[in-house]
């Protein structure tokens, strides 16, 4: 008997019901009493779609589970003779592991969790599988669905949820707008504090240095007087001691110079720097004598 065995698969053969071999892809010759070919067995990788599930998380909410699985024959007789359905068995442990695993999440880490879940349900199953001479290449969760209720719920929580952050993100953004407008106040307020206080100082120095320009111009000026005037008087002395005028002379100038004030319609009245000398001047010796004479009458009269 010819068998030809395709590539990405085998065959197995048996003696009266016994398994002998398994043939791998090429041409074989068996003797047709003997030996018998009792099916092929495909080694090439195989999706599986699995129906959906319901499992019920931790916080007791009921979703609908879709899984896909890809999988290969590693050991063909323990595939054939050691399970009646091996593939079956993958389902159902693929199954019952997937509810233990979403049975300890709550909802939302289901929504968000899928690529953990197929992490730890791979890691769950792929060492009972080998029993059944299969191997697991990958596990995809795919559409999870919860019922309308469920899903208005969570659509009033996420609301909720982003209402308070946006609340939360304003009050935040209000808190630093006016931590920073208190800086900047702050800030502005010892800047300007700092600037009043440098142009006190530079104002105050100014007028120092000016009351101190305008001392020493005013001292100036009256020094340069001063020394003018005695220039003046020096000068003055000079010219009359060089006029070779006697005391009479000068008297009698001096005299008519007090005329000349006395005729005039102003309130100024010269006296001679030495007071005793105003006896020599006639008139006001001869007032002078008057007024004595009254001054001893009066004083007689209060004595009687």
């Amino acid at each position: 008997m010819v068998i030809i065995v395709q590539q990405g698969e085998v065959k197995i053969v048996e003696s009266f019901g016994k398994y002998v071999k398994t043939i791998d892809p090429g041409l074989h010759f068996l003797i047709p009493v003997l030996y018998k070919v009792r099916g092929r067995v495909s080694l090439k990788q195989t999706p599986l779609e699995i129906e959906s599930q319901s499992v019920i998380t931790r916080d007791n909410v009921i979703v609908e589970v879709d899984e896909a699985i890809k999988y290969h024959v590693t050991d063909v007789r323990a595939f054939v003779y050691d399970n009646e359905d091996s593939v079956t068995s993958m389902i159902q442990d693929c199954q019952s592991n997937l509810r233990g695993i979403i049975g300890k999440m709550d909802l939302n880490e289901v929504l968000n969790g899928t690529e953990e879940i197929n992490v730890s349900l791979f890691e769950s199953v792929k060492d009972i599988t080998a029993g059944y001479g299969l191997s697991i290449d990958r596990i995809n969760i795919g559409e999870i669905s919860v019922s309308d209720e469920i899903v208005n719920s969570m659509n009033k929580l996420i609301t909720a949820s982003r209402d308070k952050e946006s609340t939360i993100t304003i009050s935040e953004g209000r808190k630093q707008s006016i931590i920073l407008d208190s800086e900047a106040n702050a800030s502005q307020m010892q800047i300007d504090a700092e600037a009043r206080a440098k142009q006190t100082k530079i104002d105050a120095e100014a007028r120092a240095e000016r009351t101190k320009i305008d001392a020493d111009a005013e001292a100036e000026r009256i020094r340069i007087t001063t020394e003018a005037e005695r220039q003046r008087i020096l000068a003055l002395n000079q010219a009359i001691k060089d006029s070779d005028l006697n005391e009479q002379a000068l008297a009698y100038l001096g005299i008519e110079a007090f005329k000349q004030v006395v005729r005039s319609e102003t309130n100024t009245v010269i006296l001679p720097s030495n007071m005793t000398e105003l006896g020599n001047i006639p008139v006001a010796k001869e007032l002078w004598n008057v007024q004595d004479t009254k001054n001893q009458t009066n004083h007689s009269h209060v004595e009687k």
